[in-house]
């Protein structure tokens, strides 16, 4: 498969990725995926619903200072947080530093990526799509250029 190097510490295939990453203050573990290398995007923004029906949860989590609370992330609840936190993410800055070492300069690239690592550790259903729409964008407050509006347009 097509391997890419994001950095000293960090390896991705889009076929078979094998990502291990050291050291660090917090354990985030080696994980593996399998996917097939023509595989449609697993980040769509359309199914990040924080956009539509909780549209205030997402302006003022933007809006707020970041919390070290898991469960101030919208679209993380109790059973994401025990999922994050058996994976040695304990607090939001975790997360976020867990979402930048996934960086990948194709902004499609780095939400799917961030979309697999969260699906391994646990995190269900559509609420992916809403911590990668929050951290994404809470990011890019700090780090323009983290998120591409066009991603969007789909």
């Amino acid at each position: 498969g097509r391997q890419m190097r994001l950095n000293n510490n960090l390896r991705y295939s889009a076929t078979h990725s094998r990502v291990s990453i050291s050291p660090l203050p917090f354990a985030v573990q080696s994980y593996t995926t399998t996917m097939a290398a023509s595989a449609a995007p697993r980040f769509r923004p359309s199914n990040a619903t924080i956009l539509s029906s909780q549209s205030d949860v997402f302006t003022d989590f933007l809006r707020a200072k970041l919390e070290d609370d898991l469960e101030s992330v919208p679209g993380i609840g109790p059973a994401s947080k025990a999922s994050l936190q058996a994976a040695g993410i304990e607090t939001t800055h975790h997360l976020i530093g867990q979402f930048l070492l996934l960086r990948d300069p194709d902004c499609q690239a780095h939400m799917d990526a961030f979309h697999i690592w969260l699906s391994e550790v646990g995190v269900t259903g559509g609420q992916k799509n809403n911590v990668i729409m929050a951290i994404s964008q809470k990011v890019d407050v700090w780090i323009p250029g983290t998120w591409d509006d066009s991603l969007m347009d789909e």
